[in-house]
Parts: C-alpha cells; structure tokens; sequence
C-alpha cells in the first residue's frame, strides 16, 4: 500500500483531494501477525479487526469514493466487499501482487487456508474500475471487468533526491533488501555469491525484518539491517550493487517489485532475475543487468564491481528511467483523474 495510495495521497491532498485510510490491521495485530504462534492472541486480534470493518462500512456512503487495496479483510470470502459495493460511493479496486494464487505462509498456516483468494475475481466484478500494478495483472483483471486502469507501484522521488554518487575506489558494496517473505528468494543467490567472493573482494548489506541475518559460509563482510522505514532512503544510499533475485514461479513472475525501482531511484545499478515485469524497469546494459544464469551473474557482477564509472553509467539511467516513467510525481495526476471519473459517473461530482 505504502507504494501505492498511500504515496499518491501525498501528492493529491492539496489538489481537491482528502483522504482518509482505514487498514485492517492495527498497530496491535501487525505486531502479533508475522510472529510465530500466538493463535489465540491472532483470532481475537482478527475478530476485533473485523469488527472495525463493519463499523467503517456503515460510513462509506458518506464518501466519494471507496479505494479498495487487495482486499477488505485478511480472511474470509468476499462479505464485506459486497457491503462496501452496495454503498453509494463507487468502489475502485486495487491490486499489484497475483492475489488470486494460493499463497501459504510459513509463519500462519493456519490462516493461510482461510485466505480465499477466489475472491479476487468477484472483487473485480463488484467494482466500478479495477487499478493494476502492472500488465500482466491487468490481463488478469480484464477478464472479470471492462474498465481496468494500469497504474504501475511508484518511488517518491521528495524521498530519493537526486544526486550523483562518487565513484568508490575501495571495497564495493552489494546489497539486497526484502521482507521476511522475500528472504527466501535471496537465499539461493549465496552459491554465486561464494563464486564472486573467489575472484573479487565486495562486502555484502542485507536489509531485512532482523538485523541478526547471517551468511557463514560466505567469506566476505555482511551487515545486518532491520528496516525500517524512516531510513530505507539512506540505507539504500550506502549500497553500490543491488541484487533483486528472483524464482520464475508462484507469486513472483506477477509481482510489481517495488524494491528493484527503489534500487534504481537511488541511482545503484541492480541485477536482477529476468522474469515477469522485470525487463519493462530494467534495460539490459542500460539500466541494469538481466543475466540468463549463475555464470552470468557472477560475469555482469565482476564487471561492476571492477567499472565504477559503469555502475555510475547505469545508475544514472536507472534513475532517469524512474523519473519518467516509475514516479509518484509522474502518475499522481494520473491516478487523480481514475478517482476523479469514477466519482462522476457515480453521479457524486
């Protein structure tokens, strides 16, 4: 959401604009949900939240619209997003991960099976205009409704000013950032990375939800970082490589990959997997690198952590290439005028 909504809010409050959000969970339940066990405190967490749910649908008529992001609750069937669309406000709907595949997570299986993701489908049907991340969600999304808008997640470049970055002539630093979910993904990338320590000296910052994460069998500096959102700009600032791996399966080949536009907001190359959307941000030896394999990747690594005025080159263009087309200050407006005409044709403007 925080690369979605809550980013275009910003841009659109002083233009006619007020928002107001309503999350699902509370500070409470965010806590307690990624922690292991806990099932009794989760249920009653759940179940309170839910109640909030019901009491902000009876105030959704007093609105212009209703901004729905993946779903209304974490669990159950579609109810509330039939309440919500039964409103006199228009409901627009939002989605950027493949929210209709099986997802089941290591930290809540129980809940897992209590996620009905068919439901996506019906959410689409129910509303007024459907809003994608991408165009491969939106292939989804056009065959359950006629009126779907691709508004791609977005970096807020107030965030990442620009700036040129000094070419490092000491230890270069490659860096990976993720959640709990994504970990996993980097994981595998190790195996390269203990190839690349042979040849090259690199130290390596992982920024995850623990500032504990270790590689030992990786025989190079890594630092530990938890993240946090207050400095994710300026820990992306201390990283000269990004490395965004990916698997070609599940959720992964659908998502938006807001991270890999982080990397290039901040003007640091990344190399990444080429899967999915991943080629529409990164251009192959212009914005980035999109090896076939380990040895490509080892390859495209060595040669920027030997070519600072490469990884400049690069880092440039990326940064160019999400100023113009990958900004919140590019798509606001954008997304302004979907809200703009949905409340229109409602007949609340």
């Amino acid at each position: 959401m925080r690369f979605r909504m809550e980013q275009w809010a910003r841009h659109l409050s002083g233009a006619g604009f007020t928002f107001r959000f309503e999350p699902f969970a509370d500070e409470a339940l965010h806590r307690t949900l990624y922690q292991p066990g806990h099932f009794l405190r989760k249920s009653a967490l759940v179940m309170g939240a839910v109640a909030r749910r019901f009491r902000a649908i009876a105030q959704a008529r007093d609105y212009d619209a209703i901004f729905l992001h993946r779903e209304a609750a974490l669990l159950g069937p579609a109810v509330l997003e039939r309440l919500l669309a039964m409103c006199r406000a228009p409901l627009i709907y939002d989605f950027d991960d493949p929210v209709w595949l099986p997802y089941r997570s290591p930290r809540n299986p129980f809940f897992g099976a209590l996620k009905f993701h068919g439901k996506t489908a019906g959410i689409c049907r129910l509303a007024g205009s459907v809003v994608v991340g991408n165009r491969l969600l939106a292939e989804y999304a056009a065959r359950f409704s006629s009126n779907v808008h691709i508004v791609p997640s977005t970096v807020d470049l107030e965030l990442y000013p620009q700036a040129e970055r000094p070419l490092k002539r000491g230890v270069v630093t490659l860096g990976w950032t993720g959640s709990h979910s994504t970990l996993p993904f980097f994981e595998p990338l190790l195996d390269t990375l203990r190839v690349l320590a042979q040849r090259r000296r690199f130290r390596l910052v992982v920024i995850s939800d623990t500032d504990t994460y270790r590689a030992p069998s990786l025989a190079v500096e890594v630092i530990s970082r938890k993240w946090r959102a207050a400095s994710e700009a300026a820990d992306l600032a201390d990283i000269d490589i990004g490395l965004a791996p990916f698997p070609d399966s599940g959720w992964t080949p659908w998502r938006c990959h807001g991270k890999v536009l982080q990397y290039m907001a901040a003007g640091i190359p990344a190399v990444a997997s080429n899967i999915g959307i991943l080629p529409d941000y990164i251009e192959d030896g212009v914005t980035g690198y999109l090896p076939p394999d380990p040895a490509g990747w080892v390859e495209r690594l060595e040669q920027l952590i030997d070519g600072s005025e490469l990884r400049a080159a690069l880092g440039r263009e990326a940064r160019t290439r999400v100023e113009q087309r990958y900004s919140a200050q590019v798509w606001a407006p954008r997304v302004g005028e979907i809200l703009r005409s949905a409340a229109r044709i409602s007949g609340h403007a």
